[in-house]
């Protein structure tokens, strides 16, 4: 582990704005604003999944994992831990990297969040880095398919995904807590530990006075270690047939039954701390993350020698990712007392991410993106039907790449935003409305391009605005709701000014700097319902883009030894197909839906708690470039599943079974991919032992069949299939 979270100096940057919360912390727990609070109108409040209050998040489709259900989905990537839910799907790079692709949208589209804050690493950048998050360590991950540009700005346009923590307790627990979990299996293992506690008054848990916010200060600790071995499959690595499909040649040597060089290791350590009162709290935490991965062959093609290699040696040198991340967040929510103005929250995050792209061990390209962000929200209310947030956003980014396989300039992006989302209920209907003004500036330096010249790139300045309205109505124990919404953003700075060979997706790759902003006009209508123990969730939607941002291939390779752009390759694994960044029309539609039955008193007594419950589930989707006449390209294949889960006394089991369709429009120059079928079980044992510990010991399995899975949305996916069966036993226990 490392023992220096964070620079001195960044934590002095955030003192002025810590010593503001404190002096707004005094004033809110002085009498004359004890009488306010007392003379406050009681109003209603709802809440969302995820933490989050309704005023401050529009109403939309939404995933929560939390406690059993999330610790038995949690992997290695983001991307595999969501790949079974409603409408997200795993855009997968080998077995060490997942982006999750939320309605066919990733990438710059989809904002992956740590504690409320942007995760601010290089995976909107490129398909072969992955979210700087540990899964295990979740205390809640939360899916929003829809509207969240207005809260998270334009690289939410698609949709959101909140990692929390809870590093920065908000409330005093009532002791010592301590969570300590282990799992083997899979090939690998993963150990971590989790700590909080206090100091201060706390009232005793179920006491009268158990619920009334107590002075003090909370402390929070974390770490842990991850190591997997080389991911095991059921047949070839390469589909040497679409590979032929694809590009007319076969590349690289072939292996069976493992990819090679798709080992991982991972440690990460947190630590925060806050102070809480009955006005609030305030806290600050700083945390670091390191990982190390292989990518398969074939993810890094190309071969610098510009000969075969000998008989018995890999057809290509072992190209690994070493990436780390250091964050410092400071966080603090104060409640006014005032009838109108009823909570101050304000979030400061310094985070500094670096990876390095590893040639036999000898660092080769080196990207740094070092990001300050802060965030000012007032929650507000002017009548006892209303509620609202009104937001300040504010954003400066620096990104750099350095070394052989720098394809970005360095580039300076300053941002500003705001907001606000107010909402209104009357009787059985509730009206919200979400607004947003957002500022953009890029200002790129000159970039050299392969042949050695300098290219001078232009800045580029963006302002654009975002809306949402969301209309909904309580039908019995259901509802049903229409969303529409227009949010636009701002191309990303690969989008804009990529030049040259990036070999993680295999391309040479042009940036357009005449790029216009994405608008993204979309309705979402939802229906809620339930009778007795049958439930039914289900969304129809639609989504329409006159200037999709998309990468349109050239149809010409550029040979990387000889530097030269050529109609025909000879050798697949020294040519790369050319590409640029242009913009068409798009549409996409599609709909998931959910229909759960529960079933109680399973047991001869009728014990309480025991239940079976089953659910199918299934999503589909289509995504069309309107000009061109073709299929926006890597979308997620049609799919449903099967799950049933039974609780009996201290067990917990589940078995699922998730069915993908043919991917029969992957797009212009990709390759269709075969159904698949995979069966995945839990089974888990919790119980209480002396002195206030419980234990819980698990088998986890997936893909219990072995099957052979090609994932549609992958850029690897004729390189590189989805990992074989794997079986993990673990335990946790907690005090």
């Amino acid at each position: 582990m490392t023992a220096n979270l964070a620079k001195p100096r960044r934590a002095t940057q955030l003192m002025p704005w810590a010593l503001l919360l404190h002096t707004a912390a005094a004033w809110a727990q002085s009498p004359a604003a004890e009488t306010s609070k007392t003379e406050a109108q009681a109003l209603p409040t709802v809440k969302l999944q995820g933490r989050q209050q309704r005023s401050s998040e529009l109403a939309g489709p939404s995933t929560a994992l939390s406690g059993d259900e999330l610790r038995n989905k949690a992997s290695a990537t983001l991307g595999a831990t969501l790949q079974d839910e409603l409408g997200v799907a795993n855009s997968s790079f080998g077995p060490n990297v997942g982006l999750p692709i939320i309605r066919g949208q990733g990438g710059s589209r989809v904002k992956a969040l740590v504690g409320g804050g942007g995760a601010h690493d290089a995976s909107s950048l490129s398909a072969d880095h992955g979210v700087m998050v540990e899964s295990a360590l979740a205390q809640s991950i939360t899916v929003h398919r829809g509207p969240s540009a207005i809260r998270h700005g334009g690289d939410a346009i698609g949709g959101a995904v909140e990692v929390e923590y809870v590093r920065i307790p908000e409330r005093l627990p009532p002791g010592l807590m301590l969570q300590s979990e282990t799992r083997t299996g899979g090939g690998g293992i993963l150990g971590l530990l989790r700590a909080q506690g206090s100091w201060g008054e706390v009232a005793a848990p179920g006491g009268p006075e158990s619920t009334k916010p107590k002075n003090g200060w909370a402390w929070h600790l974390d770490a842990h270690s991850r190591r997997k071995d080389e991911a095991r499959i059921p047949g070839w690595a390469i589909d040497e047939e679409a590979v032929k499909q694809q590009f007319f040649l076969v590349s690289g040597r072939n292996t069976w039954g493992h990819i090679p060089n798709s080992d991982a290791r991972s440690r990460g350590a947190a630590a925060g701390l806050s102070t809480v009162f009955d006005a609030g709290y305030a806290g600050l935490s700083a945390a670091t993350l390191h990982i190390n991965y292989g990518l398969p062959p074939g993810a890094h093609s190309h071969n610098h020698g510009g000969s075969s290699p000998p008989p018995g040696e890999p057809a290509e040198p072992a190209v690994r990712i070493q990436a780390q991340q250091q964050r410092l967040d400071f966080k603090s929510a104060i409640k006014l007392g005032s009838p109108w103005a009823q909570e101050l929250k304000l979030h400061l995050a310094d985070t500094r991410y670096r990876h390095e792209e590893l040639n036999q061990g000898v660092s080769e390209t080196e990207f740094r993106n070092e990001v300050q962000e802060g965030r000012l929200e007032l929650e507000h209310s002017l009548a006892p039907a209303h509620w609202g947030t009104v937001g300040l956003h504010l954003q400066q980014r620096r990104f750099s790449a350095l070394g052989l396989e720098a394809f970005v300039p360095r580039t300076r992006i300053d941002s500003a935003a705001l907001y606000a989302i107010q909402g209104l209920k009357h009787e059985a209907w509730t009206l919200e409305l979400g607004l947003r003004a957002d500022w953009r500036r890029s200002r790129p330096q000159p970039q050299a391009s392969s042949f050695g010249i300098e290219v001078q790139l232009p800045e580029r300045r963006f302002t654009f605005g975002n809306f949402s309205l969301a209309l909904s109505r309580k039908l019995g124990d259901g509802s049903v709701s229409l969303t529409h919404w227009r949010a636009s953003r701002a191309p990303d700075v690969q989008e804009l000014y990529a030049l040259g060979p990036h070999i993680a997706t295999r391309t040479y790759d042009f940036g357009n700097s005449a790029l216009r902003l994405e608008t993204l006009r979309g309705w979402n209508l939802a229906l809620r319902q339930q009778w007795g123990g049958l439930s039914l969730q289900a969304n129809a939607f639609r989504y329409d883009s006159e200037d999709h941002i998309y990468q349109r291939s050239l149809g010409v390779f550029f040979a990387a030894e000889k530097k030269q752009f050529r109609a025909l390759c000879a050798q697949l694994d020294q040519c790369l197909p050319v590409t640029r960044y242009e913009q068409d029309q798009a549409r996409f539609h599609g709909f998931e839906a959910e229909l759960k039955q529960e079933l109680l008193d399973l047991s001869a007594e009728g014990a309480a708690g025991d239940s079976l419950q089953v659910s199918l589930m299934g999503d589909r989707l289509r995504g069309r470039l309107d000009r061109l006449g073709q299929d926006v390209p890597r979308q997620p294949a049609p799919r449903w599943g099967l799950r049933l889960e039974l609780l009996h006394g201290p067990w917990q089991a589940e078995l699922r079974r998730m069915h993908s369709l043919a991917q029969r429009h992957p797009g212009e120059n990709e390759t269709a991919t075969a159904a698949s079928t995979q069966w995945h079980a839990s089974l888990r044992w919790t119980g209480r032992l002396q002195a206030g510990l419980q234990l819980s010991s698990y088998v986890l399995g997936r893909n219990l069949t072995n099957q052979e899975v090609r994932n549609s949305t992958s850029f690897l996916r004729n390189y590189a299939p989805e990992p074989g069966r794997s079986i993990e036993l673990g335990a946790e226990l907690r005090y």
